[in-house]
């Protein structure tokens, strides 16, 4: 495999791990709430609080936007992993930073730009349960990054 489809091979498969721990740890945080319910919000960020009214489709907006944007913050991962193989030897420790990293993105610019509706402050468990959700987000990115690219980086 050519270096560049192992980088990229890389970020998309690191994106969908983090991708996914992200979610599943949110349809646990945010129950009883279903996670076709779940997904709608993530698409309400594309088509505004219209998105609860369109079911299955809107669901399926979301979920494919969750995973788009996994994939663009995992590709982000990789490059810098790239510069500072740093993060590719201690995968745990740099996955867990760049969950946090991801967080404030998400929250301070991502989502404020979206079409979702306005938040209120969130009460400070469920913020600490957000950082929880993109802390598994990013080691699980992270883990799979660095298994991936440890001889692409070498």
């Amino acid at each position: 495999m050519s270096r560049t489809r192992n980088i990229v091979s890389a970020a998309v498969l690191a994106g969908l791990a983090g991708g996914a721990a992200d979610i599943l740890t949110a349809f646990v945080i945010y129950r009883p709430a279903p996670p076709m319910r779940i997904l709608q919000a993530v698409g309400s960020g594309l088509l505004g609080t219209a998105s609860f009214q369109h079911g299955p489709g809107s669901a399926a907006v979301g979920l494919i936007a969750h995973f788009v944007i996994a994939i663009i913050f995992a590709a982000i991962f990789v490059a810098a992993a790239l510069q500072a193989p740093v993060a590719l030897r201690k995968p745990v420790l740099s996955g867990l930073l760049y969950g946090v990293v991801v967080y404030g993105v998400m929250n301070a610019i991502v989502v404020p730009l979206s079409m979702a509706a306005e938040r209120t402050t969130p009460p400070d468990h469920m913020t600490a349960l957000g950082l929880m959700a993109h802390a598994f987000f990013g080691v699980a990115l992270s883990l799979v990054a660095a298994r991936m690219l440890r001889k692409t980086a070498a």
